[in-house]
């Protein structure tokens, strides 16, 4: 549940200003509502952390590209040196990187006519045979071929170009083919020795980087540091002074009155406390319990938080998500590869505690995958023991994908259950939450609508046939209670939107079928997989390492398609679907209270 917030104005002496501000940071109940404008402290002081996060994600980019350890704990104190002395390669490194391409450049340029040996081709010309190089279309190579006062050869062909040379007898002859005007350093050699010296110490600046990724978590406590001296420099800047007395607004949950009232006892603040204004941007604190707190994961990954005044339904996506996960999965041996990912993760937790929640997310899905891909009877795309004839067991009314379209037919009936379920479950959240007898009776005529729906797509698609009287009572009494008490008639726009509401209604209960979809397409894969394998094996017995290839590329292709595919269609149904028909925004913006970043000891 989204917990009560209080919106508090707190006032002090304004000589008590610094004790005020270390009293509230040690309490950490306080949202503070920070001023638009920055001091040039607290401008001064985002720069230098701006600088350290940017060497921080290098450093920790780092690492991870030449797959360093975790690094050891080290001191803020550090920090400077670190960063000082990895700045300076920084600069190093990106003026060799374009002394680099510049060297590359030139090479590049140079080589149409070859490795020729420019100390030679000045040393001639000394001595009186002027050779000279030329870049010219195929018209002007021809002109240089058949002048009687030159000699001339091609070199190479690029691009419509030719690339040749000549050997003037008059140095003014010079003016009528393409000739390259040489700079002093166009030495290929000299070009290319110097590339190597150039990448030589562009090797040892990477080096001393990497060694330098070994301190990073010096830069990282600086970085904590630098945070907190900002917050605390941010509340100081939007503080309100009226003289003696100054002022703070922010927000406190409702549970925390008690903390802050006793402190503002002891401290002798004023304590000034109101609810909310409806234009308030209120930050979101969700009461979890052991059942929530799984799919948070989830939600930290999307980003996404309700609004205040929104509806908490993580319990309720936890429940479909996990369905919707096992149906796109949709085979019993990927969940057991999953799940054994979840319980190596969940070991290395002991280590990490950051692995905790997405392990623990992963094996509740991971089972919940297994138990489905079990009920449809495929185990790594097969539904029957090779060679054997003999099926699998499985739910006869939801065997694998494969199966005959009346058995496809019973898992595309449950993805639509799934759609009228969860799409009613808003629609009865929102009557609850709401408290109001025409919102209730506009979600109530929607949920009947989505009703109606569902039987129409049920003799549209699933099982055809005729359609129930009843489809038509839910239509009426739902479309009846929608325009008296959802349809603003005085408004246009509502008017105008209505008929496309109830057509988005039903596409809403349509795209359930993606479940099904994408999970017949992983099925469908996999099975093409397995069939290539088998058909390599029975050519010759000397192909079973490649249909074992073949067989383990196929799988783990469809694994990561599958994974793409959970990211897409079984999140969208939550975050998208349903949360239109429970009136989620996902506007919210986690409660961050102003306390201190260092953890007691």
């Amino acid at each position: 549940m989204i917990v009560p917030m209080k919106k508090v104005t707190l006032i002090a002496l304004h000589s008590d200003l610094e004790k005020t501000l270390d009293s509230l940071r040690k309490l950490g109940v306080m949202q503070v509502e920070l001023a638009d404008s920055f001091s040039a402290d607290s401008a001064q002081t985002g720069e230098k952390l701006q600088q350290l996060n940017r060497i921080l994600f290098s450093l920790e980019q780092l690492a991870a590209d030449n797959g360093l350890p975790e690094a050891r704990k080290l001191p803020a104190a550090e920090a400077p040196d670190v960063v000082e002395k990895f700045t300076g390669l920084q600069e190093k490194e990106n003026a060799l990187v374009s002394y680099m391409i510049e060297l590359r450049r030139k090479i590049e340029t140079l080589a149409v006519w070859g490795d020729f040996d420019r100390e030679l081709l000045d040393d001639l010309r000394d001595k009186g045979v002027d050779i000279r190089l030329c870049i010219g279309s195929s018209q002007e190579y021809a002109k240089a071929v058949q002048s009687s006062s030159i000699r001339c050869r091609e070199i190479s062909r690029a691009k419509g170009k030719v690339a040749f040379v000549i050997i003037l007898q008059n140095e003014s002859d010079a003016a009528d083919f393409p000739v390259v005007h040489l700079d002093e350093k166009d030495d290929p050699r000299k070009l290319k020795k110097a590339l190597k010296e150039a990448e030589k110490e562009y090797a040892v600046i990477q080096h001393e980087m990497l060694i330098l990724s070994g301190r990073r978590r010096a830069v990282q406590a600086a970085a904590e540091e630098v945070a907190g001296v900002l917050e605390f420099s941010r509340v100081r800047d939007s503080i309100a002074e009226h003289g003696m007395i100054v002022a703070l607004c922010g927000f406190v949950p409702a549970p925390e009155m008690d903390n802050l009232s006793s402190a503002a006892e002891k401290n002798g603040w004023g304590v000034l406390i109101t609810d909310p204004a409806e234009d308030d941007e209120v930050p979101v604190l969700l009461k979890e319990n052991k059942f929530t707190r799984i799919i948070k994961p989830l939600f930290d990954f999307l980003g996404i938080v309700p609004g205040y005044r929104e509806i908490d339904i993580s319990g309720a996506v936890l429940i479909f998500f996990t369905i919707f996960y096992a149906i796109i999965i949709g085979d019993a041996g990927y969940g057991i590869i999953f799940g054994l990912v979840s319980l190596f993760g969940l070991k290395a937790a002991k280590k990490s505690p950051k692995l905790l929640p997405p392990m623990r997310l992963l094996l509740i899905l991971s089972i919940a995958a297994t138990i489905w891909g079990a009920l449809c009877g495929s185990w790594f795309g097969l539904s029957e023991i090779p060679g054997t004839g003999i099926k699998i067991p499985a739910l006869e009314c939801f065997r694998d994908f494969s199966a005959s379209s009346a058995k496809q037919a019973n898992i595309q009936f449950f993805c639509f259950i799934l759609a009228v379920l969860q799409l009613s479950t808003g629609r009865i959240w929102r009557v609850i939450n709401e408290r109001n007898w025409r919102a209730a009776g506009q979600h109530l005529g929607w949920m009947m609508i989505i009703w109606g729906n569902f039987f129409l797509t049920i003799r549209l698609i699933v099982y055809p046939g005729d359609f129930p009287v009843y489809m038509y009572y839910l239509y009426a009494a739902g479309l009846l209670l929608v325009m008296s008490c959802g349809v603003n008639w005085k408004q246009a726009s509502d008017v105008f939107q209505f008929p496309f509401d109830i057509i988005g209604s039903f596409t809403d209960v349509l795209s359930y079928i993606r479940l099904f979809a994408v999970g017949l397409a992983g099925a469908c894969i996999a099975g093409s997989f397995n069939g290539m394998a088998f058909d390599l094996v029975k050519v010759s017995a000397w192909l079973l390492p490649a249909g074992i290839a073949v067989a383990l590329i196929g799988h783990a292709l469809n694994i990561v398609l599958a994974l793409l595919s959970v990211l897409v269609h079984a999140v969208r149904l939550n975050t998208l679907e349903f949360s239109n028909h429970t009136g989620l925004s996902w506007s919210g913006q986690n409660f961050k209270p102003f306390k201190s970043n260092k953890q007691e000891e």
